[in-house]
């Protein structure tokens, strides 16, 4: 398998792939709907343009202000978009658990930036796991992340 990871804009690739992938990085991009059609551009048909975001703009924090997202994402922003040849083959919401918690932090630390590393340890070893099982259960209906997949045909 060749696999090549670059910090290169799309933009600035002339060659095309099987497979991008964009894990929290679409919320950083001021025109992201231009940033879709252009990475679908630069897919081989067959390709898969895998996108992973922030959900619930509601949500949307001074922490995510400080780390540079422009706003946070619901299904129905994907859902709209329509591109030729192009179709959604996945589109789900991931981390149900995450979602609860990332609420009752805004309502209870609202000046808080940056999670303590006690939060951070408390997520990883405890909640995460308990997440992956209940999205699971509750068929990916609701989280704090929203998960798309592209493909071209």
């Amino acid at each position: 398998s060749n696999i090549k990871i670059n910090k290169k804009k799309i933009s600035q690739v002339n060659h095309k792939f099987n497979t991008i992938i964009y894990l929290n990085v679409l919320e950083h991009i001021k025109n992201d709907k231009q940033e879709i059609k252009l990475a679908l551009s630069k897919l081989n048909t067959g390709g898969h343009l895998i996108i992973l975001v922030p959900a619930h703009q509601k949500l949307y924090s001074k922490f995510d202000k400080e780390i540079g997202h422009f706003r946070r994402y619901n299904i129905s922003f994907f859902k709209k978009i329509k591109i030729k040849n192009v179709r959604v083959k996945k589109l789900v919401y991931l981390d149900m658990v995450g979602y609860i918690l990332y609420f009752l932090n805004k309502i209870f630390f609202k000046e808080e930036i940056y999670p303590s590393q006690l939060k951070v340890f408390l997520w990883d070893k405890i909640f995460s796991p308990i997440t992956i099982i209940l999205d699971f259960i509750t068929g990916y209906k609701f989280g704090k992340n929203v998960l798309c997949v592209f493909k071209k045909y």
